[in-house]
């Protein structure tokens, strides 16, 4: 009996040490098991910590800045007027070069302005569908009336767009915003430069000539008369 069990000591006593290891290597294994999925983990939350950072690196969109809405809204109401004002001088006496010269610069700057609006989040004039209907008056009444008293009626609105464009001139570089905004100094620039001096108009008077208004011609009284209630009416349409 001894020697029988002797005979079985041997193999469970082997199959034991084989036991023990086995279960050794698998208790080493988790640890690793673990690491492993730690590291897998982390790799998986890279890529939303570098879309956090991305996000986080995003600056948020400029905001919009009124004086430049302001000036755009003016001047993109006073182009499509101005446009508007040599197709009704055109519909009256007929298609020439020059009022269809005119009204192409105008156009082009009013294609400029539209471009540069929505960079800045610049609606268009509430007043600007009576800008236009008011400007296609003026150029019929124009049209009509003698050569020299049309004139001055053109050269008064031009006086007067003239006047508007220094004035935006001066407060974007009392603002800040001459260097922040070049695309809209230079659209402004072009506005001011552009020529449009009509033969036969007469000189617009300035302030100090208004001072003496019965000594004005009536060419010249309505010059002034036109760069008051259009400056007017384009900064209006400007505020709203």
């Amino acid at each position: 009996m001894g020697r029988e069990l002797d005979r079985f000591r041997e193999p469970c006593a082997a199959l034991l040490l084989a036991l023990r290891r086995c279960t050794a290597s698998q208790a080493d294994q988790q640890p690793l098991q673990g690491s492993s999925n730690s590291s897998s983990s982390s790799t998986a939350q890279e890529p939303g910590s570098s879309g956090g950072t991305a996000a986080a690196a995003a600056a948020p969109p400029p905001r919009a800045n009124p004086v430049l809405q302001r000036i755009l809204r003016t001047d993109l109401a006073a182009q499509e007027a101005t446009a508007s004002l040599y197709r009704a001088q055109q519909a009256v006496l007929g298609r020439r070069p020059d009022l269809a010269a005119f009204q192409q610069r105008e156009e082009q700057h009013t294609a400029e302005l539209r471009s540069l609006a929505p960079q800045h989040r610049a609606r268009p004039s509430l007043l600007a569908p009576a800008l236009r209907a008011g400007f296609w008056a003026l150029g019929a009444a124009a049209a009509l009336a003698p050569r020299q008293l049309s004139a001055a009626v053109t050269a008064g609105l031009h006086d007067a767009l003239t006047d508007v464009c220094n004035e935006q001139l001066r407060e974007l570089r009392e603002e800040g915003l001459a260097e922040a905004a070049p695309q809209v100094r230079q659209a402004v620039i072009a506005l001011r430069d552009e020529a449009r001096e009509v033969e036969g108009a007469p000189r617009v008077p300035d302030v100090l000539d208004l001072q003496r208004l019965q000594e004005l011609s009536p060419p010249e009284a309505a010059a002034a008369a036109v760069k008051l209630l259009a400056g007017t009416a384009i900064k209006l349409a400007g505020r709203l």
